[in-house]
């Protein structure tokens, strides 16, 4: 068996997928009926839930790192504004399989910037893997 299969991130990738397919479609049809700031009003409620199962499975212990908070209402501030480009992408009518392919190859930009910012190394597979990620996405947008 591939190492893979036995490491825990493979498995939180591939739960991160299975959300993901539904939330997608599921974006798509919203952003068709309701404007993109209501998706997003709507898409920011529907994470309480989730929010308070992860406080209580902390016991509503609260991390003290000032850096690590920063960093995370960062993510935040910056998801919620991507999200809402894309939520604004989906109702305009396009194709959902095209806007969906083309904001989920961000990591193109995280691989180009971790090189540099974090010191990173990439293999050349996976540079070869970068640059079909490249070329998907031409294609993906061709009419």
């Amino acid at each position: 068996m591939p190492s893979a299969l036995r490491a825990r991130w493979f498995w939180c990738c591939v739960f991160c997928v299975a959300c993901w397919v539904p939330w997608a479609i599921l974006s798509k049809l919203g952003s068709e009926e309701i404007p993109a700031p209501t998706m997003q009003y709507l898409f920011t409620w529907g994470g309480v839930p989730v929010l308070l199962f992860v406080l209580v499975m902390q016991r509503f212990r609260i991390q003290k790192s000032k850096k690590g908070i920063f960093y995370g209402l960062t993510v935040g501030i910056l998801s919620a504004v991507g999200q809402l480009a894309m939520f604004a992408a989906y109702g305009t009518g396009s194709n959902a399989a095209i806007i969906t392919t083309a904001t989920s190859l961000y990591p193109l930009v995280t691989v180009a910037l971790a090189v540099p910012l974090l010191k990173e190394r990439l293999t050349k597979a996976q540079m070869v893997g970068v640059g079909f990620a490249g070329v998907a996405l031409v294609i993906f947008s061709m009419q």
